[in-house]
């Protein structure tokens, strides 16, 4: 296989699942430009393998983990008054639909958790497919799936976009409510 045939076959699945991994378009399309030109380079090697979809897959999880240590692509937003807040707000247009509240919650976890997120739930990978995708043992991969749903389910209850992301009520203690349920009239 050629690489432009690997291209015309999953690039689309590439593109998607940058985007869904780091939820933010722009940096989606360049950690897929930054794979796919290592992932060029190296084609003499990848084209051979059983699976190379997969192994470019893997690549572009390691780049988005990469970029996200690397202190020059790290930045941090001010308020309006121009203060720092002290933790993450969340985006007020968000709750308007449910697909972008996802991805708000996504990215408040830490870069292994949410790609251990994405993996089982974006592309239905096990804890032992999660485990060699990422390079860590199958205890690690259970590990951060769920500390991962953990902290969605903490984010989610501290923010109104639970409400409008599980459809639920708030109960008014600052506890997640009961589903809500259409009365008849």
């Amino acid at each position: 296989m050629t690489f432009e045939e690997f291209l015309a076959s999953e690039l689309d699945a590439l593109r998607r699942y940058a985007a869904v991994l780091t939820g933010e378009p722009q940096q989606a399309h360049d950690v897929l430009a930054d794979t796919l030109l290592r992932a060029h380079t190296l084609w003499h090697r990848i084209g051979r393998m059983d699976r190379p979809g997969a192994y470019v897959r893997r690549m572009v999880t390691s780049t988005f983990l990469s970029e996200k240590r690397r202190w020059s692509v790290r930045y941090i937003t001010a308020t309006r008054s121009g203060e720092l807040p002290d933790v993450a707000l969340p985006d007020s247009t968000t709750a308007v639909d449910d697909r972008m509240a996802l991805h708000s919650l996504l990215a408040g976890l830490p870069p292994r958790q949410r790609a251990t997120i994405v993996l089982r739930y974006y592309l239905g990978l096990d804890n032992a497919d999660i485990a060699m995708e990422l390079g860590i043992t199958v205890g690690a991969a259970r590990t951060a799936v769920s500390r991962g749903l953990a902290a969605l389910k903490i984010s989610a209850a501290e923010t109104s976009e639970y409400d409008d992301v599980l459809g639920r009520t708030p109960t008014g203690d600052g506890a997640p409510g009961r589903p809500r349920i259409a009365k008849e009239s």
